[in-house]
Formats: structure tokens, C-alpha cells, sequence
């Protein structure tokens, strides 16, 4: 496995030490371990190796294995989600949780001017926030599967898609892509156009329209 490449994985998440599940792709599995949640997708997940779309060290277990590939392994802090820094624990003023209407409760995860935080206590007018990983300082456990490397250029597009959870058809011809949306999205629309053409080296061109809606007998929309 090589870097550009389109893999998808199955895999478990653990913390070594307590064994505590983090995240995972098997729905039966997080059923079964008490964590599962509706609005999360299961199943196969794509990395596009190169693209930091996983941690380095799921990464380089990646690109050591091929199709068919089951690995269990350890990811050290350093190749996970970093060091604790004491630098990331703030001081942050009533007023800015105020301005961002954002409830200050001790143990709740916030977001603050774009970064994400564990509020530690809550004293007067001053919350302490601890913006270091969750998973920062931990050696991590991992399960992983190489499902698939996805080489035609349509299913990349449509792997991209799932990925940005979007909701779509994908057309290629030639180096051309047209998407066909549900609803019209200009971030996602950005993001997809913009990854699609640093790692899909095939596909030169996207455009994106909206699935026209059609009318039933009725006059009414049909979904």
C-alpha cells in the first residue's frame, strides 16, 4: 500500500490500559458493547493513505498490509493522538461561554472559537478547559481489517461521497465526474472537489447538480 491509495478498513479502538472502546465500524459489535449510536454510519470506512485521514500509526500498520489483511497492534502516544501538554488546560472567561452561548457544566465537551474542549471546573466567572485529545497521553489498541483497495475512479468518487456523508449518484466519462445531489451543499460540494482533485489523479474535472425533484399525480413532491 502506497500513498494515494483508496483502502477501506474495518477496525476496533481500544485504550491498551482500561480496554475502554473509543470507536469502531461493526454495528453488531457496538450494540453489543453498550455504545452504539443511530446516527453513526457503519461498516467499511475509507483512508486515503497520505491524506492524514487516519493517525500515523493506524496509518503505517496500513500501508504493511494488503487486501484480506487482519492486524492487531498498539499505537504509542506519539503515533496516536499526541502528549498531554499543560499548555492546552486554559482559563477562559464567563463572558466568552456567554458571548457563545455555550452552558459551562463541569465534565461537558464544548466548543470554544473553533476548538474542541473538556470544561474541568467551573469556579465564579472562570471555567477551566482542558483542550488536549481525550485520547491524548494514551497507548492505543488496535483491530484492523483490510477490506478493499479501491481502484476505479467512479468508486473513489462514490467512497468520497459516504465519507463527507453525502447523499448522491456519481457519472464519470473520461476524466470528467458529474455528482447529482439531493440537496446542494457548497462546503461539502468544496470538499469533495478539492480532495477528488489532489488524489483521484484521473479525474480532471467535477460538477455537481441537484436531483431534479418530481411531482406526483396528486401535486404533491415525491421524495
Amino acid at each position: 500500500m502506497n500513498d494515494g491509495d483508496f483502502v477501506q478498513i474495518e477496525f476496533v479502538g481500544r485504550v491498551k490500559d482500561t480496554g475502554e472502546l473509543f470507536d469502531l465500524t461493526d454495528e453488531a459489535l457496538a450494540k453489543k458493547e453498550g455504545v452504539y449510536q443511530k446516527e453513526n454510519k457503519y461498516g467499511p470506512t475509507l483512508v486515503i493513505l497520505g491524506a492524514r485521514s487516519v493517525i500515523p500509526g493506524v496509518e503505517s500498520q496500513i500501508k504493511q498490509m494488503k487486501v484480506g489483511d487482519e492486524k492487531e497492534f498498539d499505537v504509542s502516544p506519539e503515533n496516536g493522538f499526541g502528549m498531554r501538554d499543560p499548555k492546552f488546560v486554559q482559563i477562559i472567561s464567563l463572558a466568552k461561554f456567554i458571548q457563545q452561548k455555550v452552558n459551562p457544566v463541569p465534565g461537558a465537551f464544548v466548543n470554544i472559537d473553533g476548538r474542541n474542549g473538556k470544561i474541568q471546573s467551573v469556579s465564579g466567572g472562570r471555567i477551566r478547559v482542558d483542550f488536549n485529545h481525550p485520547l491524548a497521553n494514551k497507548t492505543l489498541l488496535y483491530k484492523l481489517k483490510v477490506v478493499k483497495d479501491v481502484k476505479d475512479s467512479k468508486e473513489k468518487m462514490e467512497a468520497l461521497l459516504k465519507y463527507f456523508s453525502i447523499d448522491g449518484s456519481v457519472k464519470v466519462e473520461g476524466d470528467k465526474c458529474e455528482i447529482s445531489l439531493k440537496q446542494k451543499n457548497k462546503l461539502l460540494e468544496k470538499l469533495v472537489e478539492e480532495t477528488s482533485k489532489k488524489w483521484i489523479k484521473e479525474i480532471r474535472s467535477v460538477t455537481f447538480s441537484e436531483t431534479k425533484k418530481t411531482v406526483n399525480t396528486e401535486g404533491e413532491l415525491e421524495k
